[in-house]
């Protein structure tokens, strides 16, 4: 490697000026060894602010992942050509951000303003200065964080336990605080807080994730939850802009401030409220749109906004001003709410809307689950217009990416086998975009995974059965992302991948400790129970646990949670495990399956307990996995019979294949040689492989659903071999097994459609196809070529 072209481009159409990028960076195996070399060159040659740190390493002890921070200058919808360089030694670029750790406090300095965090007490941010302008009250002592339980009573005042530094370089700078809501000597739940801070910026973004971690209570029934700040205004001539357009792209006018509660509230999708003024006064509007997730407060010489990510989609939210503090309910009290009684007509745009869940009652959490928000905090000058304060919302909802030509991520090999776009195969790529689609849920809940939804008789309408992003759904969307470019798919991987690291896994239990750190099962009702009555908790199980989605998430944008939540889920497999099957299914009972009366044994169960665990160990290697890993290998040496089949129960007496669980085994073995390079499992999956390609298939050639005949016919989830297969005919050359894979690939593309979530798995086949000239049919006449050829004859006539 000498240079890589990288480019970013600006797609919220708003100028930035310093504006921060982080960036997992991929590296081939030997290629880079020290962090110092990597910069980010402009146009010119000369080098852009930027640091990384070391995200992983591979086994040769070079880096893996680096983790890159930058700050650039973008016009609006601009295009910015860089380019990424390792052959000179870096300087660590020069900036005011610091914090300096206290007693009491964390005080950080990023350039342009100065924040004071509290290490302890009720306040989470105390002071927010530049000069002598101070925009918060430092000697309120209010809480910050708030909730209520249902029914009536006084809040539960969020109370800071801890507070750190977690991560720290010249660019960004992040403090992690942790802490619990608490009345009296009464325990709600807990709540984690990370504030980032970026050189030269005069905002912050907070990450707010509040997690039922309370050992007394089974389920938390949360009526209100808010995110409040005392701000030091003036006591006359404020003015509020709000997030809200009121015709087309037009903004609400600004407002005056000085009276009365201001509030904008998002209840449901496509619909939210303004209210504003007081007593008789007082007015209210609206809408059948969606808010835009911000609201801004000013006096003469300074001003607040408060934005959130994904708000709508997130709904319900409200954002508010009482004239003291600006707030955020992170979930609303909507008990007394009332909508509008009569809307207009509606428009061509809104003939097929569909209201979303109602959430007009208390949120009911069970314990272990969490939710995370997003939230910018931008202090500066009062501004002229609410096209200003519009600008930085959008910068914040659509943050800059560094990106980097698709041919690096197979190259680097950091995920395997993996294709570029290749522009060449069009068709093909018409396809892969037209199979992505991001999950249909929204609200608190719902937002980044696939739900169904159910009208009830009374109108209400409620989720029912959720996937709960099954076969790692968000690794498809982003590896999608990275291939086309396409910044939209990157914001929906992050919803799911939020969704899957809070509302789906269980983060702690007091009934079933054993469940923490798994994701509660795929068909779930209401993404946590096991029938619609909801009255018992469905809980996770290991025939339904995957985890490379989260990582590969933290080895893109650094996200610290998502590698803490997979290693959990790694922890969940090693624990829940069914090691016990070892005993019981001895060589005989092995040798005679059909004979026996019970047969309670289940290759996903084990497969993808054992590729979880693996998939953990290939990015970080520690040796609490290895024994675990090695005890369900000898399991399924026993299991596997001398054709290679592991048999699943098939109906009352049938045991035989099914060749979309034996996936998880095929790729839990694959991974277990690679960590080890024991001959023994790379036997075992090669002969599973050669099984299927030559016994597990219909007359047409594609894997069976189920080794009986009223299941032999194709089914889709055996995409989930395809991985293994291409590993397969690498070792062997078997062209029953390329065949199989290949038969399958296009069954799927051209015949049967391709889910989200399979994705992933085309991927890792399609390298394979392509060396092999299979996927020419895919490539047609090059109409370039053609034009450039009729030039030549019209010059020649």
């Amino acid at each position: 490697m000498t240079t890589v072209p990288v480019h970013i481009v600006e797609a919220a159409g708003v100028p930035r000026r310093a504006w921060p990028v982080t960036a997992g960076l991929p590296f081939a195996a030997g290629e880079l060894r020290d962090i110092s070399r990597i910069r980010i060159l402009d146009g010119e040659g000369g080098p852009l602010p930027a640091c990384a740190r070391e995200l992983a390493r591979w086994p040769d002890g070079s880096i893996r992942w680096a983790l890159l921070d930058l700050q650039t200058d973008i016009d609006a919808q601009d295009r910015l050509e860089l380019n990424l360089d390792i052959e000179s030694e870096g300087t660590a670029p020069v900036s005011q951000l610091r914090a300096t750790t206290r007693a009491d406090v964390i005080d950080v300095v990023t350039g342009k303003i100065a924040v004071r965090v509290a290490r302890s007490g009720p306040r989470l941010v105390r002071s927010v200065s530049h000069g002598q302008r101070e925009y918060l009250r430092p000697d309120d002592d209010g809480a910050d964080l708030l909730a209520w339980e249902q029914g009536g009573g006084a809040p539960f005042c969020g109370a800071i336990e801890e507070a750190e530094v977690e991560e720290s370089n010249p660019l960004r700078l992040v403090i992690r605080v942790h802490g619990s809501f608490h009345r009296d000597t009464e325990r709600l739940i807990g709540w984690v807080v990370r504030l980032t801070f970026f050189a030269d910026q005069a905002f912050i973004r907070l990450q707010i994730t509040f997690v039922h971690d309370e050992p007394t209570r089974p389920f938390v029934h949360l009526r209100r939850l808010l995110f409040h700040l005392p701000l030091a205004l003036a006591q006359s001539g404020r003015r509020a802009y709000l997030g809200s357009f009121e015709a087309g792209w037009q903004l609400t006018p600004p407002i005056d401030a000085d009276s009365g509660t201001i509030e904008m509230t998002q209840w449901n999708l496509e619909r939210h409220t303004l209210a504003w003024g007081a007593a008789a006064d007082r007015q209210r509007l609206d809408r059948t749109s969606n808010a835009l997730g911000w609201l801004h407060v000013e006096d003469s010489d300074g001003s607040v906004t408060m934005k959130l990510r994904r708000p709508w989609q997130s709904y319900p939210k409200s954002w508010t001003y009482d004239g003291d503090r600006l707030g955020l309910e992170l979930f609303p009290d909507l008990a007394g709410f009332r909508s509008a009684g009569v809307e207009s007509g509606r428009r061509w745009t809104e003939i097929d809307y569909a209201v979303g869940v109602q959430h007009d009652r208390p949120l009911r959490l069970p314990q272990g689950m969490a939710r995370t928000h997003e939230i910018f905090l931008h202090f500066g000058a009062p501004v002229e217009q609410g096209d200003e304060v519009d600008a930085f919302a959008l910068a914040a909802e659509m943050p800059l990416q560094l990106q980097l030509p698709s041919s690096r991520w197979g190259d680097t090999g950091v995920f395997g086998p993996f294709p570029a776009f290749d522009d060449s195969r069009w068709p093909l790529e018409l396809k892969l975009r037209r199979f992505c689609r991001p999950p249909n849920g929204r609200g608190i809940i719902n937002d980044g995974d696939q739900v169904h939804l159910e009208r009830l008789p009374d109108g209400r309408t409620v989720t029912r059965t959720t996937e709960n992003l099954a076969y790692e759904l968000p690794s498809s969307m982003l590896r999608q992302y990275l291939r086309s470019g396409d910044q939209r798919l990157l914001w929906e991987g992050e919803a799911s991948i939020r969704h899957l690291m809070d509302v789906d896994t269980v983060h702690f239990c007091s009934e079933h400790p054993d469940w923490v750190g798994g994701p509660y099962f795929e068909w779930s009702q209401n993404h946590h129970y096991r029938t619609t009555d909801e009255d018992e908790l469905m809980g996770p199980r290991t025939s339904h646990t995957w985890l490379g989605s989260l990582l590969d998430y933290h080895f893109l944008t650094g996200c610290p949670r998502a590698r803490q939540v997979a290693e959990m889920c790694a922890d969940y497999c090693r624990r829940a495990a069914p090691y016990a099957w070892k005993g019981q299914l001895t060589a005989e009972i092995a040798a005679h399956p059909l004979q026996q009366k019970e047969w309670p044994f289940s290759t996903r169960v084990v497969g993808w307990a054992l590729t979880g665990m693996g998939t953990y160990y290939d990015a970080f290697p520690e040796d609490r996995f290895l024994p675990a890993m090695e005890a369900l290998v000898d399991l399924l040496e026993t299991w596997q019979d001398e054709q290679g089949r592991w048999r699943d129960q098939i109906g009352s007496h049938n045991r035989g294949a099914t060749p979309f669980m034996i996936s998880g085994v095929l790729q839990g073995l694959q991974l277990y040689h690679k960590a080890t390079g024991d001959r023994r499992a790379r036997r075992m999956a090669l002969d599973g492989a050669t099984f299927l390609a030559r016994h597990g298939r219909t007359v047409e050639g594609i894997f069976y659903y189920k080794e009986s005949p009223v299941s032999d016919t194709p089914h889709a989830s055996t995409v989930m071999c395809l991985s293994s297969l291409a590993w397969a005919y690498e070792e062997t050359g078997d062209e029953e097994i390329l065949d199989a894979g290949y038969r399958l690939f296009r069954w799927l593309v051209d015949e049967a459609g391709v889910a989200t979530y399979m994705l992933k798995d085309l991927f890792a086949f399609m390298p394979l196809l392509k060396r092999l000239g299979l996927l020419d049919e895919y490539a047609p006449a090059d109409a370039r070529q053609a034009a450039r050829a009729d030039s030549v004859r019209r010059r020649d006539r």
